[in-house]
């Protein structure tokens, strides 16, 4: 770990093993190097708390030893560089519940934005639900009878459909991304808080296959994120192809009605003329 990089973890864009610090602080507003993927991970940030309280909790009994908490502050590169900073409290017990986890670790950034961590409240927001992508769609144009133009119409309506479809599913891959990313980063930072506990019984190798698989996993999801921007940006642009489509085929709509307005008129002005042409014969 860089020495440089941990002496002010809150202050420039994440790290693969450091996305949790830069969520942190892009919640409580100290990140001014925010990159998409935090963004993305901050909407769910108390499951992504959970997580990672869950992997350091491998034998399932609700709470872990302060010295994995001490340790994961060292490998976030977190410091106690303030008395009121809380993460190197000597009062603290000598396992911590979540609700203990989630304030201490949450009270650091608090901290830091000059703020207080409201004690037993969890992160929950209307934002952390889930991720919502700004593309707005015009409801479908209502039939209309004797259209002209009828089969248009319905083509235009057919694709707006199959787009808000395929929309729909990549917010929920999207979605179900950004679970797999925290749980796998959580299962990471898990399993370098165990690397660090046991370096001095020289137990690594185990570790660093998991860690090593671990990181292949997270850079295989970086690389559908990526791919799944790509697509979406081209279904916007679909979307508006669409749209343009519909316009086009409602201007034509017009237009015919328009022409079809004025063939009363010539059916009566033929009728005179067939009359004035019965006359003269």
């Amino acid at each position: 770990m860089d020495l440089t990089d941990s002496t002010d973890p809150y202050s420039r864009p994440a790290r693969r093993t450091q996305w949790i610090v830069s969520t942190l602080a892009y919640h409580y507003g100290l990140d001014r190097g925010v990159e998409n993927e935090i963004i993305v991970l901050a909407t769910g940030l108390d499951q992504y708390l959970q997580e990672i309280f869950h992997h350091l909790d491998y034998q399932g009994a609700s709470k872990i030893a302060v010295e994995d908490f001490h340790i994961l502050c060292k490998v976030l590169g977190l410091r106690n560089d303030t008395d009121d900073s809380g993460l190197g409290d000597h009062s603290l017990p000598s396992e911590l519940t979540f609700r203990h986890f989630h304030a201490k670790l949450c009270g650091y950034f608090s901290t830091k934005a000059g703020c207080q961590y409201e004690n037993g409240r969890l992160l929950v927001c209307k934002d952390s639900e889930h991720i919502e992508t700004q593309i707005r769609l015009r409801s479908p144009l209502k039939r209309r009878e004797k259209l002209l133009s009828q089969s248009t119409l319905e083509e235009a309506e057919d694709r707006i459909s199959k787009l808000e479809d395929e929309n729909t599913s990549l917010r929920e891959l999207i979605e179900d991304m950004r679970a797999a990313l925290q749980s796998s980063d959580a299962r990471c930072l898990a399993l370098q808080v165990g690397l660090w506990k046991s370096h001095s019984c020289h137990k690594l190798e185990e570790g660093c296959f998991e860690l090593w698989s671990c990181r292949e996993t997270m850079t295989a999801l970086e690389d559908c994120n990526r791919t799944l921007k790509k697509e979406q940006v081209a279904m916007r642009r679909k979307v508006e192809e669409a749209r343009q489509a519909l316009l086009s085929a409602l201007s034509k709509v017009k237009e015919l009605e328009s022409q079809a307005s004025h063939v009363p008129v010539l059916k009566g002005h033929v009728a005179q003329l067939q009359t004035q042409l019965q006359y003269y014969r």
